[in-house]
């Protein structure tokens, strides 16, 4: 958990940095948004992909591992800056290689359903920095074999998660590209995860 909040400080650093910039580059900002359109919710659909290094620790067991990360999301816009969604995320860990080789092989898949909220501490016409965090919950199922004798274990349910996140937005008609890093919380079987993603956006 300390290691959670640790890269969770790290992913809102930026956004400490650009706070210390002078108000009125803020208040620039702030004008310009007021005297656009006065549309003020506006949904959009987002799925990204990114490779994840992963702390596992399951039953006395701990290892690390890189695997893939898939998020479908579906939200809205508010302001210009800021964006509240609903997120699917779906991952899986396999034990490392010398464990399966010489042990037993632990594999682990996820599914979790998040609220998610970014905001846009950086907003330009084409161009968006941001943060971002969520809390949820996490289906998990997984299953130890042990190679010497062929026995399973194998247990399925439900837990508590949470992520943040930070990264960069390009913009250009209804689409949107995002290319952040991430860092993901799964209370059981814990599972501590980070790393960068890509992301596209379309927004109606």
């Amino acid at each position: 958990m300390k290691k959670f909040l640790t890269v969770c400080l790290i992913c809102l650093t930026p956004l400490y940095a650009v706070a210390s910039v002078d108000d009125k580059s803020a208040d620039v900002a702030d004008s310009a948004i007021q005297q656009e359109s006065t549309i003020k919710w506006q949904p959009y659909l987002g799925v990204n992909m990114g490779i994840n290094a992963s702390e596992v620790s399951v039953h006395g067991e701990d290892f690390f591992d890189f695997g893939g990360v898939f998020n479908f999301e579906a939200g809205a816009r508010y302001n210009k800056r800021y964006r509240l969604a609903l997120n699917y995320q779906s991952r899986a860990e396999v034990s490392e290689l010398f464990q399966i080789l010489f042990g037993h092989v632990i594999a682990i898949s996820n599914d979790a359903v998040r609220i998610n909220g970014y905001y846009d501490y950086v907003s330009l016409k084409h161009f968006a920095m941001y943060i971002g965090a969520g809390l949820g919950g996490d289906w998990y199922d997984y299953k130890i074999t042990n190679r010497a004798d062929n026995s399973e274990k194998s247990e399925h349910g439900f837990t508590f998660t949470a992520g943040a996140t930070t990264g960069l937005s390009f913009s250009f008609w209804h689409l949107a590209i995002d290319l952040g890093f991430s860092c993901d919380y799964i209370a059981y079987p814990q599972i501590l995860s980070y790393g960068p993603n890509i992301g596209l956006r379309i927004n109606f």
